[in-house]
């Protein structure tokens, strides 16, 4: 997993560098040619969905998400593995239906082309699948490590 994860926060990089650099792009050809870049925007938007749905399993990874840690913290410590295994099956649920919902979506798109950059409508939508299998491959992993460990879930 560290390999994978590793693949994920250089890709997570790129694809910010990569808005960051045509966004500038964008804004100097404005501002000293007074001419716009006619693809600038869309790959700003497809470039910002793959980053997001990269990030949420990394954010999982790190557990960076927000949760209530406060109230959990009342419980007696069993109730409390239950509601942490309980919220990992959730974001196992979540991951399956982001890969099951986008596949099909990616089966409706495959032939719509973007109007700015000509590329296939399913390349866009493929990153909330790659994300929700990352997410999963992410909880199933840090479930793999509890067991190993035999920290009780």
């Amino acid at each position: 997993m560290r390999y994978i994860n590793g693949l994920a926060q250089i890709l997570v990089t790129m694809l910010f560098a990569a808005m960051v650099l045509v966004g500038s792009l964008q804004v100097f050809n404005r501002f000293f040619f007074n001419v716009s870049l006619s693809w600038s925007e869309e790959l700003q938007k497809y470039t910002f969905i793959w980053l997001v749905f990269i990030a949420i399993p990394l954010a999982y990874n790190r557990m960076a998400h927000l949760r209530v840690d406060s109230l959990v913290g009342l419980f007696p410590a069993p109730l409390q593995r239950f509601l942490e295994l309980f919220s990992d099956v959730l974001w196992v649920l979540l991951g399956i239906a982001l890969v099951l919902l986008t596949w099909r979506i990616m089966q409706v798109t495959q032939y719509q082309q973007s109007p700015g950059l000509g590329i296939s409508m399913s390349w866009v939508y493929c990153g909330m699948l790659v994300g929700g299998a990352y997410l999963v491959l992410s909880v199933v992993a840090r479930w793999m490590s509890r067991i190993k460990s035999g920290e009780p879930s």
